[in-house]
């Protein structure tokens, strides 16, 4: 039998999906799409299995996460997911986003309500920083981008400087924050689809250096800073805090919700 797998172009899920895309998996088709289309995909059936933001298993009552298969977490800065401004964030009015990760909108304006006493417009706009803050008070990047927004911060106080959420959740909470993970139909949490979504983390995580060092020149940042990522920033383990994250989170989004 082969699964149909949905697979996401970013480099802090390539420690999970590596040996899918190599074909060192049999029987896991990858299908790559950006997190929300691969969502709306495994929603409707048309897909098996999918790294996606970690929300849709709190939507979703039928899907659920598969624990070993592993999941994109940080217990910490995470450097690629932030929000990026130049004022005081309690004076954000309008904020950018792009919504290809739901989960992160969620967060964003949770921490920006309970941390900072606002509750933003939120605008969609493409994952360009320039375009995000021309009409907009601070935009919110995730992935690649977001990477690659902070790298430049870092050299250039000019620059709009981030507000990095995995560090703001960690310290507010003590916990970690799961942004994505492995998703698919409850029926399926055990058994082999999640055997071979193991298997597949198990043959990826070897792969940091090689991955870091495709990743860095695809992307156009140092190999240090793509090794740094993935070996510091980024956690790949759906344990016991991670699970603990997690629950805080859907508790949270409830009263994000309510409001």
């Amino acid at each position: 039998m082969s699964w149909r797998i949905g697979i996401v172009d970013y480099l802090n899920a390539r420690p999970l999906s590596w040996a899918i895309t190599q074909g060192a998996v049999p029987g896991l088709e990858p299908v790559p799409a950006v997190p929300s289309q691969l969502a709306r995909w495994l929603v409707a059936g048309q897909i098996d299995a999918a790294i996606v933001s970690s929300i849709v298993a709190l939507q979703e009552p039928q899907l659920g996460i598969l624990p070993a298969a592993g999941c994109v977490s940080a217990d910490g800065p995470v450097q690629s997911v932030a929000i990026f401004h130049h004022g005081p964030l309690a004076a954000v009015r309008r904020l950018a986003v792009d919504r290809s990760s739901v989960t992160s909108v969620a967060l964003a304006r949770i921490l920006l309500r309970d941390l900072h006493g606002v509750a933003p417009e939120l605008v969609s706009r493409p994952p360009d920083l320039a375009v995000m803050l021309a009409d907009c008070d601070a935009a919110l990047l995730i992935g690649d981008p977001a990477l690659a927004a902070f790298v430049a911060a870092q050299h250039d106080a000019r620059r709009p400087q981030p507000y990095d959420l995995g560090a703001a959740w960690r310290q507010w909470t003590g916990l970690p924050f799961v942004f994505a993970a492995w998703v698919a139909p409850r029926s399926c949490l055990e058994g082999e689809l999640a055997a071979l979504l193991r298997q597949a983390r198990e043959l990826s995580e070897p792969q940091i250096p090689a991955i870091a060092a495709a990743e860095a020149a695809r992307l156009g940042l140092p190999l240090a800073v793509c090794l740094r990522y993935l070996r510091e920033c980024v956690r790949f383990e759906f344990g016991a805090r991670e699970r603990a994250g997690f629950e805080r989170f859907a508790e949270l989004l409830t009263t994000l919700e309510d409001g």
